[in-house]
């Protein structure tokens, strides 16, 4: 999978940058690559983007790649325990220690550290004298924990040690080191081939993040949570992600000459891979579609058919149009057909046409067949929650924005944690308050008669099951009746009703996200920069509160980057509303952050 990343990422460089990338002949000692494992922004890096291990690269901050070969031989179960020593005398805070100065070559690398099997097998080489063969053996049975075949070849050890000049006592104490890091080696070749294939990937990341994540994407495309993953992370990295297009999406995720990653079309559920192979040749040959029209006189329309069009319609592949996305599928009248179905038949009126005229006596001379285009439709246009749930229906992400985007002041202000971070509580016992939006709530009934409800919320990040049973199904069910309701609720893991053993999360309280923000917040502060400063500033941000006068307390704090100090002011004058619309002018028009308390 990580070389048909690697492969599919320099395709897409080549096709935006025209550079032909060799990841063989990538260097190996690229300082921007280095600074990418160093800040663990390793998500989407073959073997080093688990959560624990960009918690040791940030440590270690690795500076050449036998620090990533090591890293990764060690991020495993036992020899994990010695990378704070790693990591201490990398950085000089340990003294590096070597158990013989004849072995000071071999460990220098890993700082005096046995960390791959092939350094058990070189010391014994190097100071028992032993061939390569007998030291696999013995490496074997230190491994193994196979003690008769140990003492004998201890025996054979300390007389290698003996001919060079070495002690029984210090002999004995560097095959006790041996037989201990022999328990945990772990292959060097295996982890020096990893690692070189992980600083390819951090390479192309590095220098080419659209490409990079275009090609990640398009490799996890058919696993929703991976791609809504992933799309967090092109978010850090700064890489937009256009919804689908028909005149500049391709089969795969791309990236469009502005570096901004477009939907990959085969990713369109209802859009099959002959309507893609049909459309991407069509544009190849003809140039961009003009109209839906135009798209319909051109293509196949028993590949490209109506459940395909749709398709696209709802996931805004035709949105270049200018048209609303109701046009295309909601009928202007009862009985009515929408605007797919007349521009099929409009299509398929056209190629007949088109064809009985080139059969014709006269189709040589002239082939061209004028057909007027259908009237557009007036229908009333799509809400942006209705879109928002179409995108995800075909595209299993939402796209044009998040239903919870207006919610954002109050995920960030008053929840615990994401819906993603929730599981590592369990077991805690701690109280968390989280918002999100129902996905799904499926109401059912027990076998003595009793409703509950099984309730998804979703979030930015993820998902939480949980169920509501007896009385809580009652206080709570106005709650969960209708999807895509915003919810802010408290709850915690508990022992499951009649298995104590298993722990389940259940809800003390819940309330309207849209209420959270009226409810519990009391002040609305702003931060301002000294050096940012300015009397337009000034005179915008009493504009702003001029505005939007409210119930909240308005406190100011000024804050001095240089010195690191802040003072808070609080304003006699203004009280404020802390409306989203507030919120916008402040962060668009100049630039400030904010906060609720």
């Amino acid at each position: 999978k990580t070389l048909s990343i690697i492969q599919e990422a320099c395709n897409n460089i080549k096709k935006r940058h025209g550079i032909d990338i060799d990841a063989e002949a990538i260097p190996l000692d690229d300082a921007k690559t280095y600074a990418l494992f160093q800040e663990g922004r390793t998500i989407g890096i073959f073997q080093f983007e688990s959560s624990g291990m960009q918690r040791y690269l940030k440590e270690l901050k690795p500076t050449n790649i036998e620090d990533l070969i090591a890293m990764n031989a060690l991020y495993r179960p036992g020899p994990m325990d010695f990378i704070p020593l790693f990591v201490d005398r990398k950085h000089g805070r340990k003294p590096v220690e070597y158990p013989h100065p004849l072995l000071e070559e071999l460990l220098k690398p890993t700082y005096g550290i046995m960390v791959y099997q092939e350094q058990i097998m070189q010391c014994a080489q190097i100071i028992g004298g032993f061939s390569l063969g007998s030291a696999d053996i013995l490496r074997r049975a230190m491994g193994k924990k196979k003690m008769d075949v140990m003492e004998q070849q201890k025996l054979i050890f300390i007389d290698g040690a003996r001919e060079k000049g070495i002690e029984e006592k210090k002999a004995t104490e560097i095959f006790d080191i041996m037989a201990q890091f022999a328990k945990y080696g772990f292959n060097r070749s295996h982890s020096a081939a990893y690692s070189v294939l992980a600083y390819q990937t951090a390479w192309l990341k590095a220098h080419y993040p659209a490409e990079y994540m275009a090609a990640v994407l398009t490799n996890n495309k058919n696993d929703i949570k991976q791609i809504n993953f992933f799309l967090r992370e092109c978010q850090q990295l700064g890489v937009a992600l256009l919804g689908p297009d028909v005149n500049e999406s391709d089969l795969n995720f791309t990236v469009n000459p502005e570096g901004a990653i477009r939907f990959a079309l085969s990713a369109i559920k209802g859009v099959g891979g002959s309507a893609v192979e049909q459309l991407l040749e069509n544009r190849a040959e003809s140039g961009h579609f003009a109209s839906l029209f135009d798209l319909t006189r051109r293509v196949n329309l028993r590949a490209v058919n109506k459940k395909c069009l749709e398709a696209l319609a709802q996931s805004g592949a035709f949105d270049r149009f200018e048209l609303d996305r109701a046009v295309y599928i909601q009928p202007s009248a009862e009985g009515q057909p929408h605007l797919v179905e007349r521009a099929v038949k409009h299509g398929q009126a056209y190629q007949q046409s088109l064809a009985a005229n080139q059969n014709s006596l006269f189709g040589a001379l002239d082939d061209a067949v004028e057909t007027a285009d259908p009237d557009i439709p007036e229908v009333e246009p799509f809400t942006l929650p209705v879109k928002l749930r179409m995108e995800k229906e075909v595209t299993g992400i939402y796209l044009s924005g998040h239903p919870l985007d207006d919610y954002r002041l109050e995920m960030d202000t008053f929840t615990s944690c994401t819906l993603a971070e929730v599981p590592k509580y369990k077991g805690t016992g701690r109280q968390l308050h989280l918002g999100g939006m129902v996905a799904t709530a499926q109401h059912r009934t027990t076998k003595r008669g009793t409703r509950f409800a099984i309730v998804h919320l979703e979030d930015f990040s993820g998902e939480l099951e949980f169920a509501l049973f007896g009385e809580d199904y009652l206080k709570f069910k106005h709650f969960i009746d209708l999807d895509g309701t915003p919810l802010f609720l408290q709850g915690s893991y508990q022992p499951r009703f009649r298995n104590a053993e298993e722990l389940e999360f259940k809800v003390s309280s819940m309330m309207l996200l849209e209420n959270v923000r009226e409810e519990k917040a009391k002040r609305f502060t702003v931060q301002v920069p000294l050096s940012g400063i300015t009397p337009e500033l000034l005179e915008g941000l009493e504009q702003v509160c001029v505005d939007h006068p409210g119930k909240f307390t308005l406190k100011v704090c000024l804050m001095d980057d240089v010195d690191r100090y802040s003072v808070d002011l609080q304003s006699r004058r203004f009280r404020v509303d802390g409306s989203n619309r507030m919120v916008e002018r402040l962060e668009q028009d100049l630039k400030l952050s904010f906060s609720l308390q």
